[in-house]
């Protein structure tokens, strides 16, 4: 009692000097104790830090319960962040282990060629010579087989059922050199050339729960020929397959079809793929492809390559949007790239607001730190304390993360394309990996400076009260600062692209592509039958046949002028075709049946056709091309003959055959298009009743660039929302504390006559200005990133314009404006005399 007397007198008549001197006198007694006693036996210490570690974790549970607000504003801006993570690491891990299911991926190649184009350049075609596979498995040791497919189309029919389905006809070796998943049957099926291999897609759409294996399908080819194959395997495509196919049937079966009679090195396949052993290197094989390049070139004049390329399997698919004619395909590199660091950003975000809001509130737990430091804790004690807390959130904050990018995430960019990725990552060394990592990097990035700057306080400052750190220190300005910066860079960036997107959609084809139908028929009995039925029709405003059809089938061809290689898009039309499309002349006319020269000389060409070949005077221009002089009598418009993805090419019309023509176009009237289209589907019926109706409207031909379109406008529309919603998380969280740390200066200002409008500029005054330094530093960044992967999307570029700085300026400054707003109904209904009574 006598004890407990004296200390009471002691803090009461002591002057706060002396009191922190018998602190500090405390601290360096514990101090020289705790130093002495340094060594311990190693048991002793790892016991003793498992029971700390312990307590770490409750200290950090109670703390989180205590500080229910920041806790939630924590982990729920983390966990959104880390789901954005998630989703894009699972995004990337798909496409860039593409076809990783292969068992011999590392040794399969594909030989793709690289034609010369005008001007000396190159590019990567995916086909090759049809001679090249046998040649390369004949001639090369390290060679262990070789396999080609060719790409068609026919039409299937089981009993009443009839679709048009993709067929590719393989070498038999198909199902050995890859190791598609087999359902059902033998793998050796295609050794017989009247079996087929059918995905499991194509079993349920004929056979629904039936077993296909033995079943009988009819396919009638685009030569008319009608043959029937035994089902004898089914095959499952996986997710991440970069080929995709439905029916596998022998190619020695598409010898016997005679879409040729003889083959040679002048003809190409779609792809040729070779298998190496083991062991082997396949610059063993690339270094000796001079001979077979000279046969290509001799055998072929007009298709000229500069060589052979073997690409691996393992990177086939990401090399489809630099070939022509890919077999494999997969996502952008690029595309997949600027994911991963979108969600780079919007992590670093997310731990920005973590770090921001627990560095603000750092002070409710400044007598704590003191006490710990009189008592002996050391710096680096401190330290351990605060990562393990933050260890403790960070952990739950990837659980809950992990929870929505499964529940919500990844099934909403699912649904924006056509492959479903499944919630795993390629293997389980990279999704233990994956998640380590980023549990490492969230808790080091959210975590070290403020476990760091918190063991630095000094006990004399906290118990003196001089120890402050809130809305006016530098550093949170800073760290404010650089979590708008990356809000803007993600949210500009965003507007910016999805601004160009929209101008996509809406861009003019050059050409009016509503109402009209095209109907692809398979010969010229089907195209005569099809057009005497259609052209009694009082809706049909003109009609015209065509051997390709612009949007759906562009045929390339090259010729040589005046000794440069010249490489144009070329379409073989009937008269009225131009008119039935809307072509836009620009000078000269469109071809006239009465004309006898436009039958076989006469040829019209598009600007950019005019502009390769340097003409100043077209009409007065001829050239010559399959051995043919052709005369210039009309230049048209520019139009978009293919998706907005590539720039407009040259190209020329000229009149075909009609024995060939292999498309009726229609032109009908606006208010019957849905009559005339129920009217061509019952003349189909009757005219080619073993043929699936096929007719499309022009409008459709850039669907899938337009869902694609649409899909990335939406992807980036919610990677803004998530930018707004974790900038304002941190925001809301940083302001709630400020309010609470100023309430009575607040109260103080409202007892002298201030009003709620000055108390709110008051409050906003210092995040108006963080927000337009952050504005002025982020927004020109990222239009800057964007811009460059807009640049290599499209050809054609909306130019820049202000609407979406403007709108994301204004969509910060009215979220930041709500945020503070939200929290000054807290200062309205607090009660002055309340407030500074209990200060």
């Amino acid at each position: 009692e006598i004890q407990g007397d004296a200390h009471e007198l002691f803090y009461r008549k002591a002057s706060e000097n002396q009191r922190l001197a018998a602190f500090q006198f405390g601290w360096n007694v514990v101090r020289f104790f705790r130093l002495k006693n340094t060594r311990r036996p190693s048991s002793t210490y790892s016991t003793n830090y498992s029971i700390m570690f312990k307590n770490y974790l409750v200290i950090g549970f109670r703390n989180a319960l205590r500080n229910r607000t920041t806790t939630l504003i924590n982990v729920l801006g983390l966990s959104l962040g880390v789901a954005v993570a998630i989703t894009a690491g699972i995004f990337m891990d798909f496409h860039i282990h593409m076809d990783s299911f292969h068992a011999n991926k590392e040794r399969i190649f594909q030989v793709t060629s690289q034609v010369i184009e005008e001007k000396g350049r190159t590019r990567d075609w995916g086909n090759s010579p049809v001679m090249l596979g046998p040649a390369l498995k004949d001639d090369h040791a390290a060679v262990g087989s070789s396999v080609r497919i060719e790409r068609s189309s026919g039409s299937v029919r089981y009993h009443e059922t009839v679709f048009r389905e993709s067929i590719w006809f393989v070498d038999p070796g198909f199902m050995q050199m890859f190791s598609f998943p087999l359902l059902n049957g033998n793998d050796h099926a295609l050794d017989s050339k009247s079996n087929m291999i059918v995905t499991k897609e194509i079993s349920e759409k004929y056979f629904g729960t039936t077993d296909p294996i033995g079943q009988i399908l009819s396919i009638k080819f685009g030569n008319g020929t009608k043959e029937e194959f035994t089902v004898a395997g089914v095959v499952s495509l996986p997710e991440n397959s970069g080929m995709h196919f439905r029916i596998l049937l022998s190619r020695e079966k598409y010898v016997d079809l005679k879409f040729k009679d003889a083959y040679d090195w002048s003809d190409q396949t779609d792809a040729t793929f070779v298998l190496l052993k083991p062991g082997a290197s396949i610059s063993e094989v690339a270094e000796s492809t001079a001979q077979y390049k000279q046969l290509q070139n001799q055998a072929s004049p007009e298709w000229q390559i500069e060589g052979f390329q073997f690409i691996p399997l393992t990177i086939l698919s990401s090399k489809s949007n630099d070939m022509v004619g890919a077999i494999s395909y997969a996502a952008s590199p690029m595309g997949v790239w600027a994911m991963g660091a979108i969600a780079m950003m919007l992590l670093l975000l997310a731990c920005f607001n973590y770090m921001n809001v627990s560095v603000a509130t750092v002070t409710t737990r400044l007598k704590e730190i003191g006490i710990r430091k009189v008592v002996g804790s050391r710096k680096k004690e401190i330290i351990q304390q605060f990562l393990t807390e933050n260890l403790l959130l960070c952990t739950l904050s990837i659980t809950i993360g992990a929870l929505i990018s499964y529940q919500s995430f990844l099934p909403g960019l699912n649904a924006l394309f056509p492959f479903k990725m499944p919630f795993a990552l390629s293997s389980g060394n990279i999704t233990f990996l994956f998640f380590l990592g980023l549990l490492v990097f969230i808790s080091l990035v959210s975590g070290v400076y403020p476990a760091v700057y918190v063991a630095s306080f000094m006990p004399i400052s906290i118990l003196r009260g001089r120890e402050k750190f809130g809305q006016r220190s530098l550093f949170s300005r800073i760290l404010l600062t650089a979590q708008f910066v990356l809000a803007f860079i993600t949210i500009v960036g965003s507007f910016v692209f999805i601004d160009n997107a929209v101008y996509q959609k809406n861009k003019d084809w050059g050409y009016g592509h509503s109402q009209t139908i095209a109907v692809p028929v398979a010969n010229k009995t089907q195209y005569l039958a099809l057009r005497d039925k259609v052209i009694s029709q009082k809706q049909v405003e003109s009609l015209a046949g065509s051997v390709n059809h612009i949007g759906w089938q562009n045929s390339q061809v090259s010729f040589d002028h005046h000794g440069e290689r010249v490489q144009t898009i070329s379409y073989k039309i009937g008269f009225n075709y131009l008119e039935t499309m809307e072509i836009r002349p620009k000078e000269g006319r469109f071809f006239r049946n009465e004309i006898q020269s436009d039958h076989h000389e006469s040829i019209i060409v598009n600007e950019a056709f005019v502009k390769k070949m340097d003409w100043t005077e077209p009409l007065k221009e001829s050239f010559e091309f399959d051995s043919v002089k052709y005369y210039v009598v009309g230049v048209v418009k520019d139009f978009h003959y293919d998706a907005f993805y590539d720039p407009i090419r040259p190209a020329m019309f000229m009149i075909g055959n009609e024995d060939d023509f292999r498309y009726l176009s229609i032109k009908i009237d606006k208010d019957h298009l849905a009559d005339t289209e129920n009217f061509l589907k019952t003349a189909w019926k009757q005219i080619a009743p073993d043929d699936p109706y096929q007719g499309f409207y022009q409008d459709t031909v850039f669907e899938q660039f337009h869902n694609d379109n649409n899909s990335n406008v939406m992807l980036l529309t919610f990677i803004s929302g998530m930018a707004v919603i974790l900038a304002c998380l941190g925001l809301f969280g940083l302001v709630s504390y400020n309010i609470t740390r100023r309430l009575k200066e607040f109260s103080i200002r409202k007892v002298f006559g201030a009003n709620l409008s000055q108390i709110f500029k008051l409050m906003n005054r210092d995040y108006m200005w963080i927000l337009l330094t952050a504005f002025l530093i982020g927004a020109p960044t990222g239009f800057f990133l964007i811009q460059l992967l807009i640049e290599q999307i499209y050809p054609e570029p909306q130019q820049a314009t202000p609407v979406p700085f403007a709108t994301a300026i204004l969509l910060m400054f009215l979220t930041v404006t709500f945020t503070i707003g939200s929290q000054l109904k807290r200062v309205a209904k607090e009660n002055p005399s309340a407030t500074l009574r209990s200060e």
